[in-house]
């Protein structure tokens, strides 16, 4: 008798061969049950929810966090969670980093290691081989595999009612494009939100042309609900916080579409803006306002620089933040502002004074430059690097700018508009052809930059 029988049999003994029914009469009288969620309005009771997104969005972080939410009873973002034992699984991230993210979300939410006894456990399964929850012979069939056998008896013998299993490319052997495989997967994870009257939350990642998800659109079919963590689109202006996040609700069986929230990546947790305290909060409007004025600035600096129109860091009649205060590009932002968005571009070399082109006389003409791209700055990047470590990537930028600098231009100084600005900074991007700036006032170059 093979796996299947044996199922067949425990689950309706001599029936077997029948399907199982109801007779629809029989819900005559009957009080109809409430739906029941497990993050209401987004996470459906007895399913699986997948959750896509980009890399380095943070995902595993959201799902860690939303994880630690219903062990204590807590909202998710505004949003309530119904309590129980929960359990993250992860394949990409070690035991290490699961306890250094785990700090970072208990002080986020206000709660201690104590308030996750025997209600939060994590599990890393980075770096073993056969994560596997299922394969496939060649004609299809699906068998299970020993993971799956463990993962069954390690959620029973814990009593989570929450699962979250990072991430599907680990846990699916099968073919993403072939939709009876695909479904197969997703119908045993349900089977197991059934079983443990709960809810099962899988990651995975969009696929390379930009869709929401990757593979058949059996992922998008099978799954009752479907949500996609993305970063903030830009405004009308152009400008946008490299930190905020939105989470949407693609694809909600039980629900309304349509549904987002937003929220800001800081200090390795997820906040609303509202529900951070106050020091928090306040720190969080500052990088969001110093962020979007370093992009501000570089704008306007590629825009006098397309016009060849040089500016200076020193004051002068082309002192650079009063000339770009006047500009449209400034968007309303001031002349001090200006200046301490250029003294943090000036801490971690997005900009330079530089030979910028040779005037009609043949000789050098120096001003701020940016130092990426050939002189134009890639605002996108550019921005990311700024706005500090996010969310996935931001020990990289930590590692490459100096944990200083990098926390310093993510709007820790934002407003010291009387901070000295650094007069001469020596980047290290692309420039155009021609030799460096002067280093020092005294060097017998002619200084045809702006008085």
């Amino acid at each position: 008798m093979d796996e299947a029988d044996q199922a067949l049999n425990v689950e309706y003994g001599e029936d077997r061969n029948l399907l199982p029914v109801i007779d629809a009469s029989e819900f005559d009288g009957v009080t109809v049950p409430p739906r029941e969620w497990m993050l209401e309005g987004w996470e459906p009771l007895g399913s699986t929810t997948y959750l896509t997104g980009l890399g380095a969005s943070g995902k595993s972080l959201l799902t860690q966090q939303r994880l630690t939410c219903s062990a204590v009873g807590l909202p998710l973002f505004g949003i309530p969670t119904r309590p129980g034992v929960s359990i993250y699984v992860t394949c990409e991230d070690t035991q290490d980093e699961l306890h250094r993210r785990q700090e970072r979300i208990n002080a986020a939410l206000g709660v201690s290691w104590q308030d996750l006894r025997g209600r939060l456990k994590l599990s890393s399964l980075k770096g073993m081989p056969n994560n596997e929850l299922c394969v496939f012979d060649l004609q299809g069939r699906m068998s299970t595999t020993p993971r799956w056998r463990q993962l069954l008896s390690t959620v029973s013998s814990v009593g989570a009612t929450h699962v979250g299993l990072d991430n599907v490319a680990h846990f699916f052997a099968g073919n993403e494009n072939i939709r009876n495989q695909v479904a197969a997967f997703t119908g045993l994870l349900d089977r197991l939100a059934v079983e443990i009257n709960g809810g099962v939350l899988l990651l995975g990642h969009p696929n390379k042309a930009g869709a929401e998800f990757s593979g058949s659109t059996a992922w998008e079919n099978q799954v009752r609900s479907r949500i996609y963590l993305s970063l903030e689109e830009p405004d009308a202006s152009g400008q946008s916080d490299p930190n905020a996040r939105r989470l949407s609700n693609s694809k909600p069986n039980y629900s309304s579409r349509g549904q987002s929230i937003r929220f800001v990546w800081r200090d390795w947790a997820f906040y609303r803006e509202q529900d951070a305290p106050t020091d928090t909060a306040a720190e969080l409007l500052a990088t969001t306002a110093a962020s979007a004025d370093n992009a501000i600035f570089l704008a306007c600096l590629a825009e006098r620089t397309k016009q060849r129109r040089p500016v200076s860091e020193r004051r002068s009649p082309t002192f650079a933040p009063t000339e770009f205060a006047k500009m449209a590009e400034a968007k309303g932002v001031s002349k001090e502002r200006f200046e301490a968005a250029m003294d943090r571009l000036f801490r971690v070399g997005a900009i330079e004074r530089a030979e910028l082109w040779r005037g009609p006389d043949r000789k050098p003409v120096y001003g701020l430059r940016a130092t990426a791209g050939n002189g134009q700055p890639d605002l996108a990047e550019m921005a990311q690097i700024l706005a500090g470590d996010g969310a996935g990537n931001g020990a990289g930028n930590a590692r490459e700018m100096g944990t200083e600098s990098a926390d310093f231009c993510a709007g820790n100084g934002a407003g010291n508009a009387g901070n000295t600005h650094t007069p001469y900074v020596v980047g290290g991007g692309a420039a155009p052809p021609g030799p460096a700036a002067p280093p020092t006032p005294s060097n017998t170059q002619p200084d045809r930059s702006p008085a």
